[in-house]
Order: C-alpha cells, then structure tokens, then sequence
C-alpha cells in the first residue's frame, strides 16, 4: 500500500478538522443544552450522587481501554489479528471491570453513607460491558481517517443522552434520570460503530504479538491513571468532608468549564496525533502541521476561557439559574486553570505522535503529584479552595510537559516559544479588554446572556486585532484564512460530485 503524501494528509486533517469543529459545536451546544435543562430539572443533590460515583467509575472506564485505541492508530503496521486480540481484550476487561464494580460497590456507598451509590454504580458496571464491545471498530475509524462515521459517532449519542436523561428527569426519576442518559450513550455509540464499521471480530491468535500494542497503551494508561488520581481525588474527599450537594456544586463548575474546553480537545487531539504520526519521516513538514494544529487549537480556545473565568456569574446565572450561583467562584478558577491546557495538550502531541509515550507517563507524574499536593492544601477552603489550587499548579505543570516534550524530536522549545508569543500577547490583550468590559457591562444590568455575549465578541475580536499587529500574528490569520478556503473547496466538491 503506497503511503500518502504530507500534502495528502494534511488536506485530508484539514477537512477533518474543520469539520469536526462544526460537529464539536454542535456537541456543545447540546450538551450544555442539555445540562442547563438538567440543573433546573435536577437539584445540586441528584448531581452529587452521580458525582461521588464518578472517580470509581472513571477508574474502571480507564482500564476497559489500557490505551490499547491509541495504540491501534498510532502502531504503524497493524495485522488483522492484531485487531482481533484487541477487541477480545477490551471485551475481557469489561466484563472484568463491571464485576469488580459490582463488588466494590457496598464499601464506597458505606464510605459516603449514601446507600443510593451502591445502586448507581450497579448500573453503570453495565456501561462498561457495551463500551468494551465498540472500542476498537472506533479505534480503526481513527486510524484510517474515516471522518464523516467518526462524527456520526461522536454527535448520535450525545442526542440520544439529551433526549432521554431529560424525558427521565421530566419523569421525575432523579438522579437516575443521568445515569439513564449515560446508559442510553452508551448503546448508542455501540450500535453506530458496529453498523459503520466492516470490522468483524474473529478468533483471537497469538496475544504475544499483541505485546507491542499493550506496552504502547500501557504508558498512556499510567499517565491517565495519575490524571484520574488526581481530577477525582477532589469530589471524593469533597463528597466525604461536606456531603453531596457540595460535591454537585463542585462538579458542575469543573463540568460547565470541560464542557467548554476538552469538548473541542479530544476530537481535535486525535486527528492532530494521526496527521503527526504520518509525517513523522518529514520534520519540516511535521514541525509546521504540529505549529498549524497548535495555533489553531490555543487560538480558538483561550480567548473563551479568558471570558468564562472573568465573567463566570453570567455564565452560571444562564446556564445553571441563579441558585447555582455558588458554583460561580468554582468555575472561575477551573477556567483560570484550564487558559494553559490547550498548550499542554499541543505539547503532549509531540510525545504520542514520535512514540514516546514512556517519558510522557514520567512527566505527567511530575504534574499530577502537584495537582494532588496543591488540592489537599486547597481543601481546608472548601471546592472553592480546591479549585483554586488547581489554577495555581497549572502552569508548573503545563511547564514541565512543554519541558519534556520538546527535548527531543524535530520540535524545539524555542520553536515552541516562538508560536506561543504572538498568542500569548493576544490573549493578554484579551484578558484586559474582557476585564474592562464585564466592569462596565455589570453598571448597565444587563441580562446575563448580552453581558455575556458581549463579553465573548470583545475577547475574540480583540485577540484578532492583537494578531494583526504582529507580521508573526499575521501569519496566523492567513493560515485560517486558507484553512477556510480548502473547506470551503471540499464543501463546493461534494456538491458537484
């Protein structure tokens, strides 16, 4: 099979991309949609509930993929039965998983003294299993760049957990009307992939040449296994110390933000590490893709995350109500936190798309013990203190990250730098326009959603104007500006064809 041409895959990531940017807006406009719906059906209690199952939860769901996705769309040659042994593995630790949340539940809902934890992590030992079916075909959809079923994946089961947690919440079933809608994802996605996908599995041959893939997967795993220590550390010590509907306040300020933020990260993290593995044979070709997808990336996202920190009570006030404005304080920290996360996102690339995912897990421990030691010092001041802790450490740990990744590979740390400064010096200006503008906003009381509004077109619309100033900054806007062009080419050629 003849490799394709940098130029191949760059257009082919550019259309991808851009068009899983509309996808992930839609996505987030339902999901918040969804969750503005839930908060005002649903109290701070019935989220809580779900809340202290989560880390439990996320644990089990971590090891149902040992990083064995990843592996499969990074591994440069992969056999057919190299799939099969993958699938049967994740099928193995589903079932694996589920039973051993099952057993674990008792002893957390006696931890919480909430008997109601033992039956919601009942039902999600079933999440498990269904994920666990549909991991691979997914797994080879990225692989081979199949965009248009990736999407269809990515949106169908998040209409599908809208539609039915609020008909469950409507219907006055509480808490579980989340856990209904998480079921209802999951069967979802299930479905889709095994009807988009040609992948059947067979029997399993020889896992000794699986071997490669686990080792792979096994470094991702332990980075995301300290990244889950340290995230779910926070609601369940919050659950424990101060009770559920704290720990609903807290989760729902971390939620509104990753809504936000990893929303767009995720998808936008795959095509990125795909497009990278395949140039990794050209590094002036893969050093400009990797500063194009980084400037694109921190562009788009941190002008809002600077109007979400500083403009917070707007946001809750319209998305939560204004009984929720205690979260407000929560989600201007998580925001603050998250401004330097698409950086470190960018520089993560570097580690996966080159194979090194050995000193990723040993620089994401550095990180991750500082997240956890900069929590347990928040929170003697409540959620709002552990979310404050968790804004102070982010730039250490997005810094050693940076450090890391570019000691090695056609990346440098100057090279890095000098796509973060014409950035960087935009969102400044950003930040102070957006904080001279939500001071003189609030003297006019305006409705949440113009104050906000208005704050979100002076972040953006100043940053761009900060870009123009620079010939580097420039240089960024004529790349979207191509970037536009080749979708806007890709849509007129799918109508002609």
């Amino acid at each position: 099979m003849t490799a394709a041409a940098p130029t191949d895959i760059m257009a082919a990531a550019s259309r991808w991309a851009l068009s899983s940017l509309a996808v992930q807006f839609a996505k987030a406009v339902l999901l918040l949609g969804s969750q503005v719906v839930l908060a005002r059906l649903l109290g701070p209690a019935n989220f809580g509930v779900v809340a202290m199952c989560a880390p439990v939860f996320g644990l089990c769901a971590l090891f149902n993929d040992l990083g064995l996705s990843q592996a499969v769309i990074q591994h440069p040659s992969l056999s057919e039965g190299d799939s099969n042994n993958v699938f049967w593995i994740n099928l193995a630790l589903g079932c694996v998983l589920a039973l051993t949340l099952l057993a674990a539940a008792p002893f957390l809902a006696n931890f919480y003294s909430d008997h109601r934890v033992a039956e919601v992590l009942a039902a999600l030992s079933l999440v498990l299993v269904i994920n666990s079916l549909s991991l691979q075909q997914v797994a080879l959809m990225h692989r081979r760049m199949q965009s248009g079923s990736i999407l269809l994946i990515d949106i169908g089961p998040v209409v599908a957990n809208a539609v039915v947690s609020i008909a469950a919440a409507r219907l006055n079933y509480g808490y579980w009307a989340i856990v209904i809608g998480q079921m209802a994802h999951a069967i979802t996605a299930g479905l889709l992939a095994w009807t988009l996908s040609p992948f059947r599995p067979a029997r399993p041959s020889a896992l000794a040449r699986t071997l490669p893939l686990m080792r792979f997967g096994a470094h991702l795993t332990g980075l995301s296994l300290a990244s889950l220590a340290a995230t779910g550390l926070g609601p369940l010590v919050i659950g424990r110390l101060f009770g559920a509907a704290e720990v609903g306040l807290f989760d729902r300020g971390y939620k509104l933000v990753s809504m936000s933020s990893t929303q767009f990260l995720t998808p936008l993290s795959r095509i990125a590490e795909t497009s990278l593995a395949r140039l990794g044979s050209d590094p002036i070709r893969y050093r400009q893709a990797h500063q194009q997808f980084s400037e694109a990336l921190i562009l788009f996202l941190t002008p809002g995350l600077v109007c979400l920190a500083l403009m917070s009570d707007d946001a809750v006030q319209i998305l939560y109500g204004r009984e929720w404005l205690a979260t407000a304080p929560i989600v201007s920290w998580f925001a603050a936190a998250s401004m330097l996360a698409p950086a470190g996102i960018a520089a993560s690339w570097l580690f996966v798309s080159q194979g090194r995912t050995q000193q990723m897990l040993r620089y994401g421990l550095v990180g991750q013990l500082l997240s956890v030691a900069a929590l347990l010092l928040g929170l003697p001041w409540g959620s709002v203190g552990a979310a404050m802790a968790s804004a102070i450490v982010s730039i250490p740990i997005q810094g050693v990250t940076l450090w890391g990744a570019t000691r090695n590979g056609p990346v440098s740390l100057p090279h890095f730098f000098d796509m973060l400064l014409p950035i960087g010096l935009s969102v400044t200006v950003s930040a102070a326009v957006v904080f001279v503008a939500s001071h003189q906003l609030h003297h006019f009381s305006l409705h949440p959603l113009i104050a906000l509004g208005s704050g979100l077109t002076a972040a953006y619309s100043s940053a761009v104007v900060a870009l123009c100033a620079t010939g580097s900054g420039r240089r960024i806007i004529r790349n979207a500006l191509r970037a536009a062009q080749l979708m806007r080419a890709a849509t007129l050629n799918a109508k002609l064809a």
